[in-house]
């Protein structure tokens, strides 16, 4: 049974207003998040903003230098800066509380001077807040599973919208103004908005069920403790050593995070990320120096195949850098061909509402 055009444009019109504001958010928040580095700096110079020179202090000389002028901030894990952006600084993030995995509190680090820039809310800055917005984080279970419901209607918006391109295509060769530019534009993002809408999906999906099944490396290498029961006591690897370690176990890997053993890590955690964004975890015995894991997409297991490949092909490094910043600026192009729809409807809906207004009067009349 063939659908008609103009119910697959009603189709259409439906989603799009349904799902209009969830693109503007998406698309917003997914390009700062890809440009995070550099949209830090640029809003925070003073905070985010070093001068890289020579090499950048280790991650274990990092935890020395907060040790020594911070001794009662507990480190959770450290995040160095993205390879294209060796001038940001190293955040640090933790906090206080010993009886917990706190992250309240967060350090910005210039890893080439070796000091402490400055200390503050781990809720500061609207970059952060972005990133965990496109994610949906701040809205817990509840929005994992609004957000798999909506990357669902996007595929199939998005769908609908290249079906009526190709029903249309030679009907419409003379469109002109907001038409030809919606059709242009929605031609060419269709495809990228399906690709990201499906794989992002899939993440929320997959990273979902690899946090509640515990395969998460970082989640699994954490553990709850009495408070009694807290290390203490300074590891027999010192980080840096620990660091070289895993290295040597990744090959020329950009270190990407970094987490110390202590009250609720049993071992030396790190994250390394190739040119295409693709991650693999290592794990170091802060003890003896045996590498107890490598685990592609950080994960104790089934990280590799598809799921290691998911996110370069979502964030667009799957063909590297230049592909993160192709796609952000489509992401942001994408709030432009919700608009253009929009006014799309509106232009089209005068015209009715005033035929409907014509019509009643004509029967008020008679």
């Amino acid at each position: 049974m063939r659908i008609s055009t103009l119910t697959l444009r009603r189709w259409h019109r439906r989603f799009a207003l349904t799902l209009g504001i969830f693109f503007i958010i998406q698309g917003l928040t997914g390009a700062i998040a890809q440009q995070r580095f550099w949209l830090m700096q640029a809003s925070d110079p003073s905070g985010y903003r070093v001068n890289a020179r020579g090499e950048p202090m280790a991650p274990g000389s990092v935890v020395a230098l907060i040790r020594r002028n911070k001794p009662d901030f507990q480190i959770a894990h450290m995040m160095y800066p993205a390879a294209v952006s060796p001038n940001t600084a190293v955040v640090v993030m933790g906090g206080r509380d010993t009886t917990k995995h706190d992250m309240s509190r967060m350090m910005m680090i210039d890893q080439f001077d070796g000091r402490i820039i400055r200390e503050q809310s781990s809720m500061s800055g609207w970059v952060g807040t972005a990133d965990a917005l496109h994610k949906w984080l701040i809205f817990g279970t509840a929005g994992k599973i609004i957000l798999t419901i909506l990357g669902l209607g996007v595929m199939i918006f998005s769908g609908l919208g290249l079906v009526i391109w190709w029903r249309t295509r030679a009907t419409s060769k003379n469109a002109k103004g907001v038409v030809r530019i919606h059709r242009t534009a929605g031609l060419a993002a269709s495809l990228f908005i399906i690709s990201v809408s499906a794989t992002g999906t899939w993440l929320n999906l997959t990273t979902w069920a690899e946090k509640v099944s515990g395969r998460s490396v970082f989640t699994s290498n954490m553990r709850i403790a009495d408070h009694a029961d807290m290390t203490t006591a300074a590891p027999a690897i010192s980080g840096d050593t620990a660091y070289e370690i895993a290295r040597k176990r990744v090959g020329d890997e950009h270190l990407a995070a970094f987490g110390p053993p202590g009250p609720h890590a049993k071992n030396y955690w790190f994250a390394f990320m190739d040119d295409r964004l693709k991650r693999t975890d290592v794990l170091v015995n802060p003890a003896n120096g045996r590498v107890i894991g490598v685990y592609p997409t950080g994960l104790t297991s089934g990280g590799g195949g598809v799921r290691a490949w998911l996110f370069p092909v979502h964030s667009g490094y799957i063909i590297g850098p230049i592909g993160g910043l192709i796609y952000s600026l489509i992401g942001v192009s994408v709030s432009l061909w919700v608009l253009t729809g929009f006014i799309m409807w509106r232009q089209q809906r005068r015209p009715r509402r005033a035929r409907g207004t014509a019509a009643a009067l004509t029967e008020v009349r008679s």
